[in-house]
This record gives C-alpha cells, sequence and structure tokens, in this order.
C-alpha cells in the first residue's frame, strides 16, 4: 500500500487549535526559524554539503563601513557578534575591555536617513566603533538641549576635541548593547549563532526527548533536523506519514511508505512443537505451532526510496554515507518494536552497463540476463 502524505482529521484539528493558542503561535515560529536556520547552515543533501565559512572580523567591519546604510542597526550590531566568537555576546560582557566594538552615537541636528552612520578602525587606544542614528542623547530627537549638540559639534569639528562627545558616549554605548541584548534574547535565528549558547534551541530540544546534553549528539542525524521536527517527533502515536515527511525531508528524495509487508518470521528452537514433550508449546490451540517458521505481516513496513539518481542510489547502499543516517533515523522515530526493509529504485536511464574495468557491483549496481531496460532497477531490498 502506497502512504500518500496527508494528517489524520483528529490530528490537524488538533493542530489547529494548538496554532490558535498564543503558546502554539510562538511555538510553530520557534520551530520555522530552526527549520529555516538549519537549511542556510548547510544542505543535507548528499550530492550539495556545503561548508559554512565564517567572515574574518576585519572583514565584516569593513563590508559595513564601505556601505553603511544597506544595514540597520541591529542586523549590523549580529554580524559583529558573529564575527568576534572568542568574546562575550554584546550586552554580555563583565567588563568593557572584553567587548569587542564601541557603539556610539553621531553627533548631528540632521535627521537620520539611515541607521548606520560610519565604522571608525581600531588603532592602539580602542576597539572599532560604530556610529549611530538610531537612539541617542544627542540631536533633534535626543534627550538633551540641542545647545548641548551644537556644542558638542562644534568643538569635534572646528576644535579636533572630541571629549564630551566620547563622555556621553560611555552611556550611549552600555544602553545601545542591553537595547540590542533585549532584542536577540527573544530572537530564536540569533540564539542559533552560537549554538552552545543556544536556549531556544534547548526548549524545543524538551519536546522531541533531547532535552539535556546526554540526549543529544548520539547518532549521525543532526540534532538541529530533530528539533525543526520536534513537532512530529513529539507525538505518542507515530505513523507512515510522519515517517515519510522526516526521510523526504532530510534526504531530498522521493520516499513511499509500504504498511503490512510480509515475512517469514523464524520460531526459536526452544518455542517450536515436539511431540510428546513436556517442555510446553504443544496445546493444539493454543500455543503450539506448526514448521519452524511462521507468515507475520504485522511487524515489517517498507521504505521505498526513488527513483533516484545513481550518485544518491549508491550512497543509500550499506556501504554509503547515507545507510548510517537513514538507520539512526528510522531507528529514532520508530523505535525497535518494528521491523522493517528498505527498497532502492534505480532510474533505468542510469543504470551502469555490466563492464569489466569498471567499478560496479553485481547484484547492486549492475545487473545480467534479461532485465527489462525500459523499467527501473527496482528489485534492490537492503
Amino acid at each position: 500500500m502506497e502512504v500518500e502524505t496527508r494528517a489524520a482529521p483528529g490530528a490537524l484539528t488538533a493542530v489547529k487549535q494548538l496554532a490558535a493558542s498564543p503558546f502554539g503561535t510562538a511555538l510553530f515560529e520557534i520551530i520555522g526559524q530552526l527549520v529555516v536556520a538549519r537549511r542556510h547552515a548547510r544542505s543535507v543533501s548528499g550530492e550539495n554539503e556545503t561548508v559554512v565559512q565564517r567572515e574574518k572580523p576585519e572583514e565584516v567591519l569593513k563590508r559595513i563601513g564601505d556601505a553603511p546604510s544597506e544595514y540597520e542597526l541591529f542586523s549590523a550590531l549580529r554580524l559583529v557578534e558573529c564575527a568576534f566568537q572568542d568574546k562575550p555576546r554584546l550586552g554580555g560582557a563583565k567588563r568593557p575591555r572584553d567587548e569587542p566594538i564601541r557603539v556610539s552615537q553621531e553627533v548631528s541636528l540632521s535627521f537620520a536617513a539611515s541607521d548606520i552612520a560610519s565604522v571608525e578602525p581600531a588603532n592602539e587606544y580602542h576597539p572599532p566603533r560604530l556610529q549611530q542614528r538610531v537612539l541617542g542623547l544627542f540631536g533633534p530627537n535626543g534627550a538633551l538641549p540641542l545647545h548641548l549638540t551644537d556644542y558638542a559639534y562644534e568643538r569635534k569639528r572646528y576644535e579636533g576635541d572630541a571629549t564630551f562627545a566620547r563622555f556621553v558616549d560611555v552611556f550611549h554605548h552600555r544602553m545601545l548593547l542591553l537595547f540590542y541584548r533585549a532584542w536577540a534574547n527573544h530572537q530564536p535565528v540569533v540564539s542559533l549563532d552560537r549554538p552552545a549558547e543556544n536556549r531556544f534551541g534547548g526548549y524545543v530540544a524538551a519536546l522531541c526527548g533531547l532535552g539535556t546534553p546526554a540526549l543529544r549528539n548520539r547518532d549521525s542525524v543532526d540534532d538541529l533536523f530533530k528539533m525543526g521536527h520536534a513537532g512530529i517527533l513529539a507525538r505518542h502515536v507515530k505513523c507512515a506519514e510522519g515517517l515519510q515527511v522526516l526521510l523526504a525531508d532530510y534526504f531530498e528524495v522521493q520516499v513511499h511508505i509500504e504498511e503490512w509487508v510480509g515475512y517469514w518470521l523464524p520460531v526459536p528452537e526452544s518455542e517450536r512443537t515436539r511431540l510428546g514433550s513436556r517442555l510446553g508449546f504443544s496445546m493444539l490451540g493454543l500455543d503450539a505451532v506448526i514448521g519452524e517458521r511462521i507468515w507475520d505481516c504485522q511487524t515489517r513496513f517498507r521504505i521505498v526510496l526513488g527513483p533516484l539518481s545513481l550518485k544518491n542510489y549508491q550512497r543509500f547502499l550499506p556501504d554509503g554515507k547515507s545507510y548510517t543516517k537513514l538507520v539512526d533515523l528510522v531507528r529514532l522515530y520508530v523505535g525497535e518494536e518494528l521491523a522493517w526493509e528498505a527498497q532502492l529504485i534505480l532510474r533505468r536511464e542510469e543504470v551502469p552497463l555490466p563492464l569489466l574495468g569498471e567499478q560496479i557491483r553485481l547484484g547492486w549496481t549492475v545487473w545480467l540476463g534479461g532485465r527489462l531496460e525500459e523499467q527501473d532497477a527496482d528489485d534492490l531490498v537492503i
């Protein structure tokens, strides 16, 4: 039986009720942002794996300084925070010298056209300085009288003395970093910038059985993927649709689930029926069994993957790099109660020819005899 991706009416009603509640709205937003962040971090496909390279701090500051009008204040501060991974989070340092940047206000009476004014490089006396126009005591929207803005501007422009402005920047720096920290603490995606300090990830992980550090990174499946599918993993009732969604999303291939796949189940020798035996298993209608095996179609299902390209097909073979991930993901969702098997379907146009000297494996990637070339190769079950 081929299973389509659709939810049961009862489950759909429960999801709608949860989504309508304030808690459910926040939860779905967190899970959605975790999925987006994971997809931006790296591709799960074996064909297109990418490695995220963080920019160097000086490159980030130069990029912001070259086009300051293109950045919002919080976006620029987040980039700086990501670049300085060895420093405390902005707004969380115990001492000012531990912070990688100084945030100040541009002294001006003009109305701001953009958030960022400029970025001054570091020197021997102070770290890099980011001048912003969003919030501060100076300017037409500031709390100080306008003549003090005039005074600070004239001293800096005509006398080269920025002492008064820098004194006020002591308060600007602390106020703006705390303002940024208050915003960042409530953004799930910002927490992912530093996985070791990911608070929201911990909240979602608790919903899918990963609430403590000992339960994480136990297999080859990325924990971010599990958190992104916490709604499926948290359900007590497991279904074919849930497994199909997990596998299709993780491996990015076509997946179907066939239920009630029959197979011969061996009967342990100690539980077989023997005539004249006093060890049990000989009462007709109760525990007597004829033969050494029984036919069972209740405890096994089949995962059909494909049609696949040859490259994707090879990575699902027992020695491929996706085989272990497939086993771990099925075990994560289904557990150990049910038996399963995987059927790999190779596209007919990608079946290799049986030529000597090629890296071919009989029965896995190449076939002899009268295989119908107009059909996909679908006889491999592992």
